[in-house]
């Protein structure tokens, strides 16, 4: 005898429908509303008519994954993406752990250290703080960091920016503004001006 299980569908007269496992169900027109867990072994089609929202976050923005890092998807075949936050940023391994804004570079024990050099050209980036879509995520490694290659990031700085000034490292993994900058130090381009001592400020990296 096949196992059964109750399912509760809202519709304009509610009803409850008992379903054998490997039973096919038609909600079109209707809502589930489940106390736990919703799982399908097959196949879960869902149609959007209309250009109708196929699916929908019950909950607050930001909240809820799709798959996660250790179990995820395989390909996602779609028409169109957009993000919250602003860079593309791929998985490196430092040696330490090492802050978001911080200035690294290629070297070091691992694959990238804390930049400590004058308009080093060995630059590889700025920590991300929350990147928009991350590459290379299963990166093996003690300390595992995201790496800014392309967008808006938050970036420690040091002396006088002005908007659009191209940024070079300096030391203790902080950015400055260079005139003429040498091929392959420049870190990105500025997006505010600073007139502070220290601070943080957004860097467009990717830009020469």
């Amino acid at each position: 005898m096949a196992n059964r299980f109750p399912l509760i569908v809202n519709t304009s007269a509610a009803q409850i429908q008992e379903l054998a496992l490997g039973d096919n169900l038609d909600l079109t027109g209707s809502n589930i509303s489940a106390v736990t867990n919703v799982t399908a072994s097959g196949f879960l089609t869902i149609n959007s008519a209309n250009n109708l929202t196929a699916i929908v976050n019950g909950g607050s923005n930001a909240v809820g994954n799709i798959g996660s890092s250790t179990t995820y998807f395989n390909t996602v075949f779609a028409k169109a993406t957009t993000a919250q936050y602003a860079d593309l940023a791929e998985m490196y391994e430092a040696d330490q752990i090492i802050e978001s804004g911080t200035v690294v570079c290629f070297g070091g024990a691992k694959e990238i250290t804390i930049c400590d050099q004058d308009a080093c050209r060995k630059v590889a980036g700025v920590v991300s703080t929350n990147p928009s879509y991350l590459m290379n995520s299963g990166q093996p490694g003690e300390y595992v960091i995201p790496i800014a290659l392309t967008g808006r990031v938050p970036c420690k700085v040091i002396g006088i920016v002005r908007k659009g000034d191209m940024m070079v490292a300096t030391h203790g993994g902080r950015a400055r503004a260079e005139s003429n900058p040498q091929i392959g130090a420049v870190i990105g381009k500025s997006l505010a001006d600073f007139d502070g001592a220290e601070g943080v400020i957004e860097v467009v990296v990717g830009r020469l």
